[in-house]
C-alpha cells in the first residue's frame, strides 16, 4: 500500500516465514484496490462464517478464501 508519494508499506500479518501467505495474490486478484483488500483480509467476512481471512490463508486454506474474496468484490459492484 502507499503511504504518500512514493513510499509503499507491506502489512506484516500478511507474511508467514518472510513469504507473503498463500492466497494473497488470489486475493488481490479479485480485489485490486490493496486497502480494500486489505480492510476484508483483516476482518471477520461474512462470507467466512464471521472468520478473519487472512488467518484462514495462515491456515492454507486458500481456495475458501479466493471464493469469499471474489463473492465479496462482487458484492461491492452490486
Amino acid at each position: 500500500m502507499r503511504t504518500g508519494g512514493r513510499k509503499h508499506v507491506f502489512p506484516l500479518a500478511q507474511f508467514v516465514d518472510g513469504r507473503p501467505a498463500p492466497g494473497i495474490k488470489e486475493v488481490l486478484s479479485a480485489m485490486p484496490e490493496p486497502r480494500h483488500a486489505w480492510a476484508w483480509l483483516i476482518g471477520p467476512a461474512p462470507g467466512l462464517a464471521g472468520r478473519t481471512p487472512i488467518e484462514m490463508l495462515r491456515q492454507d486454506l486458500v481456495a475458501e478464501v479466493a471464493l469469499a474474496a471474489q463473492n465479496a468484490a462482487m458484492a461491492k459492484l452490486a
